[in-house]
């Protein structure tokens, strides 16, 4: 008999419990259409800052100079891959929430004197994280509908927060020599000496991203979305803290001239306006429910 009260004082104790798990079940059903995830990829074009590098004779191309550097260009095209991965949350027509991570790899090559014989080609990898809002211009709906003031193409603006995890050493990729070193795709967190890798340091620069697109809803479940995103990167003044120079130092011992290259503490640093990244990318973006809101009914 005891056990039969013990029992049903504590199916008593625990029974709101329930029943407000219960219902924040029932909530979190009805708005499974306002969660959103979505793949991305595309094209970056990282803006570095302007030579000699940390003061010497060392003159650095990066690849977004490609089309004006004719033979000195790092590469034969201007920007390399992103891809990345992004969660939100739709508020209504107009406002979305996301938080989104990206990759991106870098290249560029240095020279000594200006000599083309003196080329070392390097490698960098970041990892982006931002927390950005969305503003839909238009109300995006599931249908074209213009005269109820609803559109499933509409153009839209987003700002945010964000830093970017990359590596303090550039890898080497080839040298002056010709030696290919196949490094093409670094980690961030790790970098090659002497044909192995090995755990690197990894720096963090501060961005404020602001982002310029158009979303395309296909049907209550997917939509694509075109996006230009634009990160400013600041620095701090003082010795240690935030870098943003993205591309790292190049200093790789055991090679020749490597004492003439920079290390990541000497690399130049500005607060300000110094560091920029252009992203551009296609995402296709899929709800977790039926999209119900301003639904656009016919019969």
């Amino acid at each position: 008999m005891n056990k039969c009260k013990f029992w049903l004082v504590l199916l008593a104790f625990c029974m709101p419990m329930m029943v407000n798990v219960a219902n924040a079940a029932s909530d979190l059903r009805q708005h499974l259409d306002r969660f959103e995830f979505g793949l991305s990829a595309g094209v970056g074009f990282y803006v570095g800052q302007t030579n000699p590098i940390a003061g010497g004779d060392i003159t650095r191309v990066q690849s977004y100079d490609a089309l004006g550097f004719g033979e000195k260009a790092t590469l034969k095209w201007p920007g390399i891959e992103t891809f990345g991965f992004q969660v939100g949350y739709r508020f209504d027509t107009h406002w979305h929430v996301k938080l989104q991570t990206t990759r991106q790899r870098l290249c560029f090559a240095e020279y000594q004197n200006n000599d083309p014989k003196s080329r070392c080609v390097y490698y960098n990898a970041m990892w982006h994280l931002d927390a950005m809002a969305e503003y839909n211009i238009l109300a995006l709906g599931n249908v074209m509908a213009a005269k109820q003031g609803l559109y499933n193409v509409v153009p839209y603006v987003g700002f945010g927060l964000g830093i970017t995890m990359f590596n303090k050493e550039a890898t080497l990729r080839s040298n002056y020599t010709g030696t290919d070193f196949n490094t093409y795709y670094p980690s961030v967190g790790s970098k090659q000496v002497n044909g192995k890798w090995e755990p690197g340091e990894v720096a963090v620069g501060f961005y404020i991203p602001v982002a310029v697109g158009v979303k395309w809803r296909i049907n209550d479940n997917v939509q694509l979305k075109g996006t230009f995103q634009y990160q400013l990167y600041f620095s701090n003044a003082t010795p240690g803290g935030l870098n943003s120079n993205l591309e790292g130092g190049s200093y790789v011992a055991g090679y020749a001239n490597a004492e003439q290259r920079p290390k990541f503490d000497e690399v130049n640093k500005q607060v300000v306006g110094a560091n920029h990244d252009c992203l551009f990318s296609i995402s296709a973006i899929f709800n977790f429910g039926k999209w119900f809101e301003d639904r656009l009914i016919t019969y």
